[in-house]
């Protein structure tokens, strides 16, 4: 082996160590890369979603879901400017079943927020967007509808 090739070597585990003991545990604490739990977490939820889904009992198409996803978003996309709040909690309240708000959840996805235009923060999924920018009466309204038509989610 040449000292060429082990410092190569050397360089390498430098790297992996500093990542594993160093940038590894900040991303984390910042928030910019899932702990385990979270890994966890976000596989039941999509395991949940699905076996919604596929009971079969939507009242509306994956299209129309994603088009009330996109409104919703549109709502609540500016961040307390220009928010239609009303609206959005209008369109949450379409969900007639757990079939129908595991499609408008997976229609909705991640998406960002935007301050006066630009983007701000990590992407969020339908539930960080609606409890960060619905009042907490709001969300007690939605909640409430879903809770007189047996939906089992809550916000």
């Amino acid at each position: 082996m040449t000292e060429q090739n082990k410092k190569y070597i050397f360089y390498g585990l430098g790297a992996v160590a500093a990542y594993i003991f160093v940038l590894g545990p900040i991303l984390k604490k910042l928030g910019l890369q899932k702990t385990q739990t979270e890994k966890e977490a976000e596989a039941d939820i999509s395991k949940y979603l699905k076996s919604q889904i596929s009971t079969g009992n939507a009242t509306k198409t994956p299209g129309e879901w994603a088009i009330i996803a996109d409104q919703i978003y549109n709502d609540l996309r500016y961040s307390a400017v220009s928010d239609n709040k009303d609206n959005a909690t209008l369109q949450l309240a379409r969900c007639k079943n757990g079939a129908d708000v595991a499609l408008l959840i997976k229609s909705f996805g991640k998406r960002r927020e935007y301050y006066f235009g630009i983007p701000a923060g990590a992407v969020m999924d339908l539930q960080q967007f609606v409890t960060s920018n619905l009042s907490s009466k709001q969300i007690a309204a939605v909640n409430d509808n879903y809770r007189r038509k047996a939906i089992k989610y809550q916000f």
